[in-house]
């Protein structure tokens, strides 16, 4: 069983010497691989989030006594911390899918350039 759709698309643009097919699995896997960068950067936008709002806190510290809102400064943290573990996945899994992409891409890559030089070898 593959791990990927994209493996058994390539094996069978092998099979069939398809040139146009393999290149559109490539062009495939490179829009997966934008998706992929964009989630990137939506998990880097979010673990930003709690800095900026510690960088708050910090700022306003003159203005309130901790132990006066203790409960709002609990929540706070939590809420900080479930940022950061969220964009922290995000980032995690967006690195392990481009890298997957790019070993797939690689593939297809290598399918093809056979399949050119098949062609031009008339």
């Amino acid at each position: 069983m593959s791990d990927s759709p994209f493996e058994l698309e390539i094996e069978l643009a092998k099979e069939s010497k398809d040139l146009k097919t393999t290149l559109a699995i490539i062009r495939t896997i490179e829009a997966e691989k934008r998706t992929h960068l964009a989630e990137l950067r939506t998990g880097i936008g979010i673990m930003t989030i709690p800095l900026s709002l510690l960088t708050i806190l910090i700022a306003t510290s003159n203005y309130y006594n901790v132990y006066d809102v203790l409960g709002f400064v609990v929540a706070l943290v939590i809420g900080i911390v479930t940022l950061f573990v969220i964009g922290g996945t995000l980032v995690r899994r967006a690195f392990r899918r481009i890298k997957n992409s790019e070993l797939h891409r690689d593939k297809a890559c290598l399918t093809t350039s056979y399949m050119v030089e098949e062609y031009f070898a008339v």
